[in-house]
């Protein structure tokens, strides 16, 4: 009895540490002289801007497990760092690529990164790849 009590316990207290780390946003943008690129997810949904004057905005509708996955991914990033990731490269400072600026959100945490597109941190790579899959399909 005390074991089924003891498993009980640990179901909801993980559960309510997974709920603690869910991400309440998570925005990605890309943006230099001639390219801007920005995605912005919060709670289900999923916003995507190819222009700075939001003209062509396009809001998705996340399904549950879209959403469980980002969580999921973000928890794994979240837990692998332990602060802010700067750009390691400086090729965005003379042109040769486009810096991305890349934050996350939560009531518990905040992280952010910067970086060259394409070339994402390896902790963040997984996360930043769903992202744009879940942007680019229709």
């Amino acid at each position: 009895m005390n074991y089924l009590l003891g498993m009980l316990m640990l179901v909801f207290a993980a559960k309510g540490c997974e709920e603690q780390l869910a991400y309440t946003s998570i925005d990605y943008e890309a943006s230099s002289r001639g390219i801007y690129y920005h995605i912005h997810v919060e709670g289900g949904e999923l916003t995507v801007e190819n222009t700075r004057d939001g003209s062509d905005k396009i809001t998705k509708t996340l399904t549950s497990a879209q959403v469980n996955e980002l969580n999921r991914l973000a928890q794994a990033y979240v837990a692998t760092t332990s602060g802010d990731i700067e750009n390691p490269s400086d090729a965005s400072a003379y042109d040769a690529a486009v810096p991305v600026s890349f934050v996350i959100m939560s009531d518990s945490y905040s992280r952010s990164a910067k970086f060259d597109r394409g070339s994402p941190p390896a902790q963040l790579a997984p996360l930043i790849g769903r992202l744009l899959l879940l942007a680019e399909s229709e």
